[in-house]
């Protein structure tokens, strides 16, 4: 077996994954600024040829990951604790899920919660239901259930899994590439293993700035519906600009103290916000939608996860199905190694049970509860909002929360949720853009930090110009290299899960 690479220095060091990142980083900004109009073109012709070619790949490797994670949750390596038997969890576990939620979700759940299940009320999934029925409910309520529940965050164990052993059991850099070292062997210290780690790089940036970008026009056009402010450019530089501050100054206080106590305020008001709604909305509606969205989820699971639900070539699955999981897949080098990071003391079958199965009952919660109401407003005629929630999801969230009661407590309720949910996620992933490019350092330099939180901004601005098609296109891109790097990751971790039982039955 290759020997052990030693503990990651505390404070971390700049090598080759950290200059090559640095210097592509650039290029991508000097190449947008240079070009905006041929950086659209090229996204969009990438894109196209990423879902055309390997599209069907996605929902392959996300419903053989989420099989993965639950096997090895019930068999005997699920009691295998990381940092081995002695270790401690260095979090609590109110703690770690409020970290885990804030950094996995972002603005997302806010938005899509009460849009998503309107926007396949006005274009069926597949086109199998007639729009505006409940039979398009129905539909889009199992497939919004699918999108945000077990197979999506299974991608995020198998990562945080297999870079929390190679970091804490077997005393690697929380890098891909060497939890990776089964496979590559020495090479994980060479070009090979920097080229991983570039990757894995460049998917966290891409990931996170869809996110933040996406995020950013959300919040632009709210403003502008709700507060006669103009939805333009500036106002969402401005945007970007003030939240990453914010989050900067989190990520400098470090996890501890920052990224964990803005993330239990930040579970706190969500929860609140997510009792008003279910209280003052259609709670009869809300009950029925999460009984019937489970029961239809569970009848269709299995050619929704296969996505064989559509003739091949069915627009909708490219648009839906393809981007989605592209989209978390691009997520998860961030996620799953931030995951990985305050996992330390934890059981596999721990962290699948709080990475995979809570995060999935939390998800058909809010989405019953936020999305429930959407629909019960739409088809009750109280708003009329579903032909533009696909596009101006936040216009479409606040249309229906003004049809509660107590309207202005559910709006300041919003706001700091809204900013502390972008908040958190930019903090969590400038911090772990600093730890892979500082070799898997668990204390990133605050100077490291600080470049990746404005890498990421700038990388949100660029992508606004181009729109909603260029963020998608670019979490499509980002998303392809990485999923044959997470199946490698899932058969690295079996490889050192099998070396060490090995050498512990020897012993």
């Amino acid at each position: 077996m290759t020997a052990p690479a030693p503990v990651p220095q505390a404070r971390g060091r700049l090598g080759p994954v950290f200059h090559a990142s640095l210097l592509l980083s650039l290029a991508f900004v000097a190449f947008g600024l240079w070009r905006p109009h041929l950086l659209t073109a090229v996204l969009a012709a990438l894109r196209d040829v990423v879902v055309g070619t390997f599209g069907p790949v996605y929902p392959i490797t996300v419903t053989a990951l989420l099989l993965f994670v639950l096997v090895l949750a019930v068999s005997p390596v699920g009691r295998v604790r990381l940092g081995g038997p002695d270790a401690t969890a260095e979090f609590g576990v109110v703690s770690w899920i409020a970290m885990l939620m804030s950094a996995g979700v972002g603005l997302s759940f806010l938005f899509w919660g009460s849009a998503e299940p309107l926007i396949h009320l006005a274009d069926p999934p597949h086109g199998t239901a007639d729009p505006e029925t409940v039979a398009a409910a129905r539909d889009g309520m199992r497939h919004a259930l699918m999108f945000w529940g077990p197979h999506a965050w299974a991608l995020y164990a198998v990562v945080a899994l297999a870079i929390g052993y190679a970091s804490f059991n077997r005393r690697e850099g929380m890098l891909v590439s060497a939890a990776l070292r089964p496979l590559l062997g020495k090479h994980s210290d060479g070009w090979p293993g920097t080229v991983v780690d570039v990757i894995a790089v460049f998917a966290i940036l891409f990931g996170v700035a869809t996110s933040l970008g996406l995020g950013t026009g959300e919040l632009s056009a709210g403003l502008a519906a709700h507060f006669g402010i103009a939805d333009s450019f500036g106002v969402k530089i401005t945007i970007i600009a003030g939240l990453m501050v914010f989050a900067t100054i989190s990520s400098m206080t470090g996890l501890g103290r920052g990224i964990r106590l803005l993330s239990l305020v930040n579970m706190t008001l969500c929860g609140v916000l997510l009792a008003a709604v279910f209280v003052l909305g259609p709670t009869t509606a809300i009950l029925t939608t999460a009984g019937a969205g489970l029961r239809d989820l569970g009848l269709h699971l299995v050619p929704m996860s296969l996505a064989i639900e559509a003739p091949v070539g069915d627009p909708w699955t490219g648009a839906w199905v393809y981007f989605f999981w592209a989209w978390w897949i691009a997520w998860a080098p961030f996620v799953g190694t931030f995951i990985a990071r305050i996992s330390r003391g934890r059981t596999i079958r721990g962290v699948v049970g709080g990475v995979v199965l809570v995060p999935s009952a939390v998800g058909v919660v809010w989405f019953s509860v936020f999305g429930g109401t959407s629909l019960e407003r739409e088809l009750s005629g109280a708003v009329d909002v579903a032909e533009i929630a696909g596009e101006t999801k936040s216009v479409a969230t606040l249309a229906v929360l003004d049809t509660l009661p107590l309207t202005g407590f559910t709006l300041v309720l919003l706001v700091p949720v809204l900013a502390l949910l972008f908040i958190t996620s930019a903090d969590s992933a400038s911090f772990m853009l600093g730890s892979t490019t500082t070799g898997g350092s668990l204390k990133p330099p605050r100077p490291v930090r600080l470049l990746w939180s404005f890498a990421a901004a700038f990388a949100a601005v660029l992508l606004l110009g181009g729109g909603p098609e260029d963020l998608r296109g670019a979490a499509v891109v980002a998303a392809m290299p990485f999923t044959l790097l997470m199946l490698a990751l899932a058969v690295s971790l079996v490889i050192m899960l099998w070396r060490d039982r090995r050498r512990e039955d020897s012993a």
